[in-house]
């Protein structure tokens, strides 16, 4: 392949899609309050957290948590008597007897996330249709593959790029795939925080975004072994995807050149720290900004491949 294409939301944005976090977050006001509710209570959320879902969603404090949600304690009697009603279950149905320790604010949390990945998922499909009057951008479509960090299926749709060279590394919400979101932080040992502690922050490790999980799934070095072009629309170089780029560095040819877009002044500060990180790229990368403009010329056998990248 001579073109790496890798999407990020912000290209979804730019097609004209409701899909930023904060849109979740109104969505999810709107259409599902009491779970909007529970996660502002769970994590004592403020000003624009949802604005850094992802990230956010790691940064629980387990301590305060349980101390929140823990149940009272009951007597010594209740204990005995719970464990002699549960023994007695397990003999007249020969269950195996359970030797771990069960959690109830762990189980509510693991409920919680449970819904919120529903809702995420019923969003997603949602924003899909919102688009009314799409803008497009210049792409190269033959002898390119597509990364796609997007649940959603514009590329297919609206540019009419084949299946089989999109990756939807995170999930396809169109097909009804399981959809991947999730923080980067890396749990420390829990062993001396107390069984609830250790419980809660077992839940939230299934809510890491392991890049090598999904990246080895696929064939990609064989595929991007020979890319001539690595274009990075509208992905935001966040924390929860810095690896993937990473990987994405170090396993495509040191002699190809990058573009990548950018939108804020975060963004800029992004892709600086990405260049000092990877110095080799340095002279082979320049930024972009996708344009906001129409051509009378607004499809191509009905396909929009129209409006040109602007150098910034």
């Amino acid at each position: 392949m001579k073109h790496l294409y890798v999407i990020g939301n912000g290209f979804d944005i730019f097609t004209g899609l409701r899909t930023r976090y904060s849109d979740f977050q109104k969505w999810l006001g709107r259409n599902y309050a009491f779970i909007y509710e529970a996660m502002t209570m769970a994590y004592n959320i403020k000003g624009d957290w949802w604005c850094d879902f992802e990230v956010q969603l790691g940064q629980l404090d387990i301590k305060k948590y349980v101390e929140k949600f823990r149940p009272p304690e009951v007597s010594w009697d209740q204990i005995q008597e719970e464990i002699e009603e549960r023994k007695a279950f397990e003999e007249k149905y020969h269950v195996p007897p359970s030797l771990h320790f069960e959690s109830e604010c762990a189980y509510r949390l693991e409920g919680l996330l449970d819904v919120l990945q529903y809702c995420f998922e019923k969003w997603v499909e949602d924003a899909q249709k919102t688009v009314v009057d799409p803008k497009y951008l210049t792409i190269e479509q033959e002898d390119s593959y597509f990364i796609s960090f997007n649940y959603t299926d514009v590329l297919e749709w609206l540019y009419g790029i084949p299946e089989g060279r999109v990756l939807h590394i995170h999930g396809r919400a169109a097909k009804r795939e399981h959809l991947v979101f999730g923080h980067n932080k890396m749990m420390l040992s829990r062993m001396h925080m107390g069984a609830d502690k250790e419980k809660v922050g077992e839940i939230l490790d299934r809510y890491n975004k392991n890049p090598y999980e999904y990246i080895f799934k696929h064939d990609l070095p064989e595929i991007i072994k020979d890319v001539e072009h690595v274009h990075v629309f509208g992905l935001s170089l966040s924390p929860v995807d810095e690896e993937y780029i990473d990987w994405i560095y170090n396993n495509t040819p040191n002699k190809c050149k990058w573009e990548v877009s950018w939108f804020s002044e975060e963004d800029s500060r992004r892709i600086d720290a990405f260049v000092l990180d990877h110095w080799g790229v340095k002279d082979r990368l320049h930024r972009i900004s996708l344009e906001d403009i129409k051509t009378e010329q607004n499809f191509i056998d009905n396909v929009g491949v129209i409006v040109p990248l602007r150098s910034s």
